[in-house]
């Protein structure tokens, strides 16, 4: 039976009864009256406690789940409607909170895993304050869990400091820390701001600068051994096997036949060009790892490109290829004119492989200033590089074509760098740009 039914009732019995009451009052039956009126009160005083019964029961249920407290663990069936629902939500509202909090914990974990140094702020009013550290963030600056601004500005308090300054707004560079007597580091910091509910959030994270370029550099020649390694093996592989042939050739005859000679003549064939091979291949890695010291001298960029671009002619009318320049005048820098002259020459000539395929075969050369640096952009018409392999274009004898060697690119860049310039490569407009840049004169 309902709660409603059940109240509907006793209200019913408490009207009857004061009907009653009022009859023996007017036939003064004052004993009688007397004995009504004192049911009718009870009934009353079990009416107050039959109703605050039940209300408190919805009271906390209710309560557990605004303070969210899930330690109830009935389960048993309910006969009212009214607790069977309540008894549904609150089993609802649990399981989604057990839900919650194993995904809590997979990001946690997460964030805890993670080899950056992460710290989250949370807005409290007009003040922030702490809500995350992860694991990654105490190792690196050997510090415990903070959990309070005061703790983190009395440990770290160029950090601190810093993050004041910004404003706790969202930025992007690099910032030098102290960690009490050692020496400074360099930290690239990266924060930004987050709402979810109407609750902000400032996220900072940081990466020691040595680390990512540690990282960079065991890539590098991680990768590049392995280039080295399968150069080496696929020519030792044929050398190897074929003088093992031809030893065996000349022990087991003591006449050679034609035939016999004929296979120790292709043998040795075979062994001098891959030797040839191996001899190119070590060449061209003696070239990048020897680079000799730039010779400067004040150079007319405009005229060095023009030199450039007049020597590959032939190149790009046998190929049909259009060049259109954009060139600065005047536009000086003290660099090797050779060095940068073959850098230039790399890049044209990457540039007319890209395009040889292409309907619309074209090579766009601008020189131009900006942000008090000089700026040289080769663009092409070529369908790009595809983006899984654009981290490998740098990396020593990389190559996609069947005949590169694979070190104009990487040449290339370091011939730039020495001139404390940058090589990049991008898409724009659907175009190919490898561009360079330098410090103005």
């Amino acid at each position: 039976m309902s709660f409603h039914i059940k109240a509907f009732l006793r209200i019913f019995t408490i009207l009857l009864l004061g009907l009653l009451a009022v009859v023996v009052f007017e036939q003064k039956l004052n004993y009688s009256l007397v004995l009504i009126s004192f049911v009718i009160i009870m009934l009353f005083v079990e009416f107050y406690y039959f109703q605050k019964k039940y209300y408190n029961t919805i009271d906390r249920v209710v309560l557990a789940m605004l303070y969210e407290d899930y330690s109830l663990k009935t389960s048993k069936p309910q006969k009212n409607d009214t607790f069977d629902n309540l008894q549904k939500l609150y089993h609802k509202l649990q399981n989604d909170q057990m839900k919650n909090e194993v995904k809590e914990l997979v990001y946690l974990n997460i964030l805890n895993s993670l080899e950056t140094g992460i710290i989250i702020f949370e807005r409290k009013v007009d003040t922030w304050e702490l809500f995350l550290v992860n694991n990654y963030f105490s190792e690196l600056f050997d510090i415990p869990k903070v959990k309070t601004w005061y703790n983190l500005n009395r440990l770290l308090p160029s950090l601190t400091n810093h993050i004041t300054q910004l404003g706790f707004k969202e930025s992007k560079g690099s910032i030098d820390l102290q960690i009490e007597n050692e020496n400074k580091q360099t930290f690239m910091l990266q924060t930004s701001k987050t709402v979810s509910h109407d609750q902000e959030y400032f996220i900072v994270l940081l990466d020691s600068i040595q680390n990512v370029l540690d990282k960079k550099e065991k890539d590098t020649w991680e990768n590049l051994m392995k280039i080295i390694s399968h150069e080496i093996m696929n020519s030792l592989t044929p050398i190897h096997s074929l003088a093992h042939n031809t030893q065996q050739i000349l022990n087991d005859n003591t006449e050679l036949t034609s035939e016999d000679l004929e296979d120790i003549k292709i043998s040795i064939q075979t062994i001098v060009n891959r030797t040839d091979h191996l001899k190119h291949f070590i060449d061209n890695y003696r070239r990048l790892t020897m680079l000799p010291s730039p010779k400067k001298q004040i150079t007319n960029l405009k005229s060095l490109l023009n030199n450039s671009i007049e020597t590959l002619q032939p190149l790009f009318k046998k190929s049909g290829i259009s060049v259109k320049v954009n060139l600065a005048d005047n536009v000086l820098l003290n660099v090797d004119k050779q060095q940068i002259e073959q850098v230039f020459i790399n890049l044209l000539t990457n540039a007319i492989y890209a395009v040889l395929k292409q309907p619309t075969k074209q090579i766009t050369v601008d020189l131009y200033e900006k942000n008090n640096r000089i700026y040289i952009d080769f663009t092409d018409s070529g369908s790009g590089i595809a983006e899984e392999i654009q981290h490998k274009i740098f990396i020593p004898f990389y190559t996609t074509r069947e005949e590169g060697a694979g070190i104009g690119l990487p040449l290339s860049k370091n011939i730039v760098e020495m001139h404390n310039g940058y090589l990049t490569y991008h898409r724009r407009e659907e175009r190919t740009v490898f561009s360079l840049n330098f410090p103005l004169y």
